[in-house]
């Protein structure tokens, strides 16, 4: 599977979105009982289906996501099919920083998985003045 299953916590934090994916499935509250008593395959295949679309639609509205820690910050900005990587970091035993900048290419369709690994590793979205703040540790 591309993405992983959402776990019962995620699960319950979107409930009215799983609603609204059920009803466009056909399946109001009744119906949905009744397939979790009776079809315990078909219940797999609709939380799996559901936990595709919440991950797509998801890292789809992503422009920007970070990493920060006591020592060190990253950050990425998105496009279509590219992303570009700052990152500062504390210089052990110095008052210095170390920095540096990236880019790492990808096919468009790559780019939501891209975000979800990152989301996956720990990174969180994070607003466009995070970026400008970074970016100016790289002006000459």
């Amino acid at each position: 599977m591309r993405y992983r299953r959402l776990t019962s916590e995620e699960l319950s934090a979107v409930e009215g979105e799983f609603v609204k994916f059920l009803a466009s499935q056909g399946l109001d509250a009744a119906e949905w009982q009744k397939v979790k008593s009776d079809n315990p395959d078909q219940v797999e295949y609709l939380l799996d289906e559901f936990s595709i679309f919440f991950w797509e639609s998801t890292t789809s509205r992503i422009t920007y996501i970070e990493k920060v820690s006591v020592d060190d910050r990253w950050l990425f900005k998105f496009s279509e099919s590219s992303a570009e990587v700052l990152r500062w970091q504390k210089v052990e035993g110095k008052d210095k920083l170390d920095v540096s900048k990236g880019k790492k290419e990808f096919p468009e369709e790559a780019r939501c998985r891209e975000i979800f690994l990152l989301l996956e590793q720990g990174l969180i979205p994070c607003t466009p003045d995070s970026h400008e703040e970074l970016s100016k540790l790289f002006e000459p």
